[in-house]
């Protein structure tokens, strides 16, 4: 059997628990998927996420209200975090790799990519601060500058946010802190994240991991291009009105 046939059946009972409302019997279906043999990675990105990804999917499309989207969605957070809080017989060394920040932009709201990537890399070693939604710069800087991560995580799902991004991405390198940028804000194959200067783009949490594995250069503050002298149109705010 493949693994999307093994998947599929737990994939169903969560996404009809998520739509009734019940959250035990979504936590249920995601530790019976682990009781059959499906790593903790594969039932965050192969159970809960498509299952998420269908929750928006019907919010956009009318076929469930805002309400019932935030509902489901909460539900799929009590998943994540009931699956986190396990216990770890397979003897995963934890914070064995480094640490890490995840967060979004600011402004940006759709946190549950960011956690999941959060939770994928936790599972792969890493030591991960977690921020979730809307981080401002500001705070985001203060934080790198008392915790000192290898890498900064920055999601975003909205192409508006994208301004708020670039001020992010320029910010973390000038306290000499690599940026690796993710969600569909950044466009197809992370086109945005280059024309912003990220210094790595990843599609997705695999992506992710992978990319942190071969690791990331520090840039020096020296080195970091100052973009507003490129960008004059910064000054009238033009760029962050303009979609």
């Amino acid at each position: 059997m493949n693994q999307l046939a093994r998947v599929a059946p737990f994939r169903e009972r969560l996404w009809e628990a998520v739509v009734a409302g019940d959250e035990y019997a979504a936590v249920a279906a995601v530790q019976d998927a682990l009781a059959d043999g499906i790593g903790e990675e594969a039932v965050l990105l192969e159970v809960v996420a498509p299952v998420q990804e269908t929750i928006g999917t019907d919010w956009a499309a009318n076929r469930i209200s805002v309400a019932r989207e935030h509902a489901a969605t909460a539900i799929n957070e009590r998943v994540v975090a009931a699956l986190a809080l396990r216990p770890r017989p397979d003897g995963v060394q934890r914070a064995a790799r480094g640490r890490v920040t995840v967060g979004c932009v600011d402004g940006e709201w759709h946190s549950f990519p960011a956690r999941l990537v959060a939770e994928v890399l936790r599972l792969r070693g890493w030591q991960v601060d977690y921020l979730g939604a809307q981080t401002p710069t500001p705070h985001l800087i203060a934080h790198l500058h008392h915790t000192d991560p290898q890498a900064v995580l920055l999601s975003s799902s909205l192409p508006t946010r994208l301004p708020a991004a670039h001020m992010a991405i320029t910010a973390c390198q000038a306290v000499g802190v690599p940026v690796l940028a993710g969600g569909r804000a950044f466009g197809a194959n992370g086109r945005y994240a280059r024309a912003l200067g990220a210094d790595g783009w990843a599609p997705d949490a695999r992506g992710v991991g992978d990319v942190l594995a071969g690791g990331l250069p520090r840039p020096t503050p020296a080195a970091v291009r100052q973009v507003a002298d490129d960008l004059p149109h910064l000054a009238d705010q033009e760029y962050t009105l303009v979609i």
